[in-house]
């Protein structure tokens, strides 16, 4: 009777363990996807599994510098860099980033670069800054475009006329994921309103605090995220009704497809019962949404999901941005 009991108390334990571990695989990203009620639901991966093993460098975005209106450009991408690692700064003047970039509208590819890391001769405080450009060089067709959202995982490499794992220093341990530019107001609105979340992801998970100051509700997020820009905002808090209704009308999930293939959605609101979160963008190879949500499982979070029609989605367009936010429209790098 005794080693009955011991036995099913393994086996109790061994459950317990396994289920542990699955909930944390899930909380890192790590794989394994969930279903919903209204379709299948995925964590974006927070790793690059082709460099998972390398050391992990004590390198960070600085997303302060990328989100300055003067960084917004449509035909390039500027990664900035803030380094505290004594290897990396060791080899200050022949580092090379290996980025794997993807475009989240086709997010079952990608595209390798080589580029060479500046870095500044002195420290500011506890970083050393830095930065790479991402450009297109005469690629056709062209690496980044306008008013896309992308994904990319950075490796840093000692400057060689090959590149594996013997140059390798180790990678950046975090994705960055960036929003290109365009001419219009919204165009800008979208690119502002993406990348300070953005910012605001990147710090959660870094467990940093920011200066922002919003509620851990995902209603509460979407109107933070976009009300510096939108008509009728107060507080600093989108008003969704001054929005749409009337000649802007709310659209339905089944929509999506449409909607993304006229024009960009990053920034597009959506409901479902339950729960809000913003759209990042539409994959219509795989048929599935990247978006952006506040208090997913009390954090900030990337995910991707099936599209339901039953989905209520507020598009935003022209007429609600605030006029004057963006005097200075750069529509190509300078």
């Amino acid at each position: 009777m005794h080693r009955r009991r011991c036995l099913f108390l393994l086996c109790v334990i061994a459950i317990s363990f396994t289920a542990e571990e699955a909930l944390a695989r899930r909380g890192r990203g790590g794989g394994g996807g969930s279903y919903t009620n209204d379709g299948s639901l995925d964590i974006a991966p927070y790793t690059d599994q082709k460099s998972v093993d390398y050391p992990a460098l004590k390198v960070y975005f600085n997303y302060n510098n990328a989100n300055r209106q003067r960084d917004a450009f449509a035909d390039k991408i500027r990664v900035y860099l803030a380094v505290t690692d004594r290897e990396v700064l060791k080899h200050r003047e022949a580092l090379t980033a290996e980025v794997r970039i993807t475009e989240l509208s086709n997010s079952g590819t990608y595209s390798i670069r080589y580029l060479p890391v500046s870095l500044n001769r002195e420290p500011d405080g506890e970083f050393t800054y830095g930065s790479f450009d991402l450009t297109n060089d005469q690629e056709d067709p062209p690496l980044i475009e306008p008013t896309k959202v992308y994904r990319l995982f950075v490796n840093l490499h000692l400057k060689s006329k090959k590149y594996g794992r013997e140059t390798v220093l180790g990678r950046i341990p975090a994705p960055y994921y960036v929003a290109t530019s365009g001419d219009t107001t919204l165009d800008r609105a979208r690119q502002q309103i993406a990348m300070r979340t953005f910012k605001e992801f990147y710090y959660r998970k870094q467990g940093w605090q920011s200066s922002e100051s919003y509620s851990m509700d995902c209603y509460a997020y979407y109107m933070w995220a976009t009300g510096f820009c939108t008509v009728g905002a107060e507080n600093g808090r989108t008003q969704l009704d001054r929005l749409f209704g009337g000649n802007a009308p709310y659209n339905s999930g089944g929509q999506i497809p449409q909607l993304s293939a006229k024009a960009s959605i990053h920034g597009d609101y959506v409901r479902k019962p339950g729960h809000s979160f913003m759209l990042l963008s539409y994959d219509p190879k795989r048929q599935q949404v990247w978006t952006m949500e506040g208090n997913f499982n009390s954090t900030v979070e990337i995910a991707i999901r099936s599209v339901s029609s039953d989905w209520t989605v507020g598009h935003l367009r022209d007429e609600h941005i605030r006029r004057g936010l963006f005097p200075r429209l750069r529509g190509k790098s300078g």
